[in-house]
């Protein structure tokens, strides 16, 4: 029951919960942790209570009979218990397949989305069956009861603010679309002008959208700086079913819902020297920060490698290099079509040892993962590798 209260207060983007997982990204991998072993304790549950009966069904061990005696109990407690017991079953089985759908990716994403949704009802009749199930052998009442009921509320608050609709709910604005445009290599350059409420959020953080045609809300990062917070800037690729068909539905004049900011991907460190390095799509929050420096004639140490499927001068956005010569930011782009590859080895040659700098990495996950093993056999602290993930399964 504990795996599964955090595992709700993480999918309820609780700010102080965010922040103390170092960001909604790294506190999905947790969710997903806790729901994989929620989901074999519930198996493990679940066959350490049935498997005995099937055992004397089947003949293999004798009836040992009732092993308790119940005459004390009254109906009530019986009726509580049993009905806990009875509502359980059902909702097993549907745990079951919430995990299994989360863990196979080549189930389409809306169809996680959709089951996702049952997990607070199942939360709450496995709360009811936790809370009731303490009527037997009178468990109610003792300290270790008052914990569990503690954190089965803590809990349900979770489950009913998700049914309720009210995630996120003080961290919302909407927004009008005010300018679409869409670039040869099919990324949709999108600016939002928030209605009523200035957004406010740093350099390199993300919120959720929620289009009109489209119930779910979808992360983005935040492509521009903090100087102008009633207009805010997203570069969305093409990565799927929903980023692709997304230019069809938008037009100019419509309403966006926009939740946020989340990410502790903000540039902020001790550092004398930071290597800033991005893969495709990867540019966004690096954009942001370029603009913030820019227009604050912030000076900092930076060295920005940036890696493309294009040359130079086709890559996303076709300004780049000039923003990094107004923010002072040493720029080298990569065409790995043409087998240039960013690796550790390359970085040391052209900025020198990493020592005193931390390395702020956005990109494809197998990048991470390339970047991430060359920076751990070189000795690097790790600690200072700041890396948002997107992955929501």
């Amino acid at each position: 029951m504990s795996l599964m209260v955090v595992s709700m207060l993480i999918s309820a983007r609780i700010a102080w919960v965010s922040h103390l997982m170092k960001g909604l990204d790294k506190g999905y991998i947790v969710h997903k942790w806790t729901g994989i072993f929620s989901a074999i304790f519930v198996v493990g549950h679940f066959l350490m209570e049935n498997v005995p009966h099937w055992l004397v069904e089947s003949g293999i061990i004798n009836d040992p009979g009732e092993l308790t005696d119940a005459s004390h109990f009254t109906e009530l407690e019986i009726a509580l218990f049993q009905s806990g017991v009875t509502l359980v079953q059902p909702a097993f089985y549907i745990m079951i397949v919430i995990v299994v759908i989360a863990l196979f990716k080549k189930i389409p994403y809306h169809w996680f989305r959709k089951s996702h949704r049952c997990f607070p009802v199942v939360f709450l009749i496995a709360a009811y069956h936790g809370a009731t199930a303490q009527l037997k052998e009178s468990w109610l009442g003792s300290s270790g009861s008052f914990l569990l009921i503690l954190i089965l509320l803590i809990g349900s608050a979770a489950a009913i603010l998700s049914l309720s609709k009210n995630i996120g709910a003080s961290r919302k604005v909407s927004a009008t679309i005010s300018n679409i445009e869409v670039h040869e290599d099919g990324i949709l350059d999108l600016r939002l002008t928030t209605e009523n409420n200035s957004f406010n959020y740093q350099p390199g953080q993300y919120a959720f959208l929620k289009f009109p045609h489209n119930d779910e809300p979808h992360p983005f990062s935040i492509a521009s700086s903090d100087r102008e917070r009633e207009v805010l800037r997203f570069a969305i690729k093409r990565l799927g079913d929903f980023t692709s068909q997304l230019p069809e539905h938008l037009h100019i004049g419509q309403t966006v819902q926009i939740e946020g900011p989340y990410g502790e991907f903000q540039f902020n460190d001790h550092c004398e020297h930071q290597v800033w390095i991005a893969g495709g799509i990867g540019i966004t929050p690096f954009m942001a920060r370029l603009d913030y420096l820019a227009n604050t004639q912030k000076k900092q140490s930076v060295n920005f490698f940036y890696s493309t499927r294009s040359n130079k001068d086709e890559s996303f956005p076709l300004s780049l290099e000039q923003s990094c010569a107004l923010s002072g930011v040493n720029f080298y782009h990569f065409n790995s079509t043409r087998k240039e590859y960013v690796t550790v080895d390359l970085i040391k040659s052209k900025v020198g040892n990493l020592r005193n700098t931390s390395i702020w990495f956005c990109g494809p996950a197998a990048f991470a993962e390339c970047i991430q093993r060359g920076l751990k056999s070189s000795g690097f602290n790790m600690s200072h590798f700041h890396y948002d993930s997107f992955s929501m399964r």
